[in-house]
Formats: C-alpha cells, structure tokens, sequence
C-alpha cells in the first residue's frame, strides 16, 4: 500500500518534468540557432544574460556598448526568462537593464550553479578562496 501511494505522488512531478523536456526539446528543433550567451563589460563588470537567433549580430551590437560575448550554448528564450526570474526570486537585482546584473562573486556563483555558460568567467568563481570559508582551524 505504502508503495502505491508513493508511485501515485511521484507521478505528477514525473509528468511535469518530462513535459517541460520535451516542449525544450520542441523548441531547439524550431529554432536550431537560439542560444542564450554571457556579455561581460569589464569597465563597469556587469554581464549581460540574453537570448538570441543570431550570436554574430548580437556580438556586434553588444560590442557598442563595449559588451563582449564570452560564452553562449544552444537555448531557448523560455530558459533565458526563467533565468532572469530566478535571480529575481533569490535576491539579484539587475542593474542597467533586466538582462544586466554586476558580475559579483555572488551572482557568478549563482549562474554557475544555475548551468547558465560562462566562458572565462567561471575561472573567477573556481578562484575565490574557499579554505577561508570552510577551513575551522583558522
């Protein structure tokens, strides 16, 4: 009986994840070419988190603005606006825009964690000294 109930509450969960996998897998097979990327402005370190069709022209209409794409994978729009939701729900705030945030260890740790690609950045994150955080004997 116990296992019952439990196939019963695990079902909609299931259900719910295998249909947002596929209506994912759906959209990449419409929009081969849409990508969600990562731009850094150094001068002020702010990322920009987007979506696009097309990663050339929105390298160089970023690059006026001094942004320089520094990662990007395949994605959809729906992944990018429920990034931006999320870091609105945990307490990032953007700044310029709603796609601009401050390149904080906080907020880049987060994009880690998060699967969001960010290319060199990711050093930045694997850099900070962890000892310091978790060591008790200092």
């Amino acid at each position: 009986m116990l296992i019952d109930q439990m196939e019963q509450a695990l079902q909609a969960p299931v259900m719910e994840a295998v249909i947002a996998l596929s209506e994912r897998v759906q959209t990449l097979q419409d929009n081969p070419a849409g990508r969600i990327y990562t731009a850094y402005r150094a001068i002020d370190q702010t990322l920009n988190l987007g979506y696009c069709d097309n990663i050339e022209a929105i390298s160089e209409q970023l690059s006026h603005c001094d942004f320089v794409v520094l990662a990007s994978r395949r994605g959809t729009r729906r992944e990018q606006r429920l990034l931006l939701l999320t870091l609105k729900e945990i307490g990032i705030k953007s700044s310029y825009s709603e796609n601009c945030f401050s390149a904080s260890t906080n907020t880049l740790s987060h994009l880690r964690h998060l699967g969001w690609p960010l290319g060199s950045l990711k050093q930045r994150v694997n850099s900070t000294n962890m000892r310091k955080r978790f060591n008790c004997d200092r």
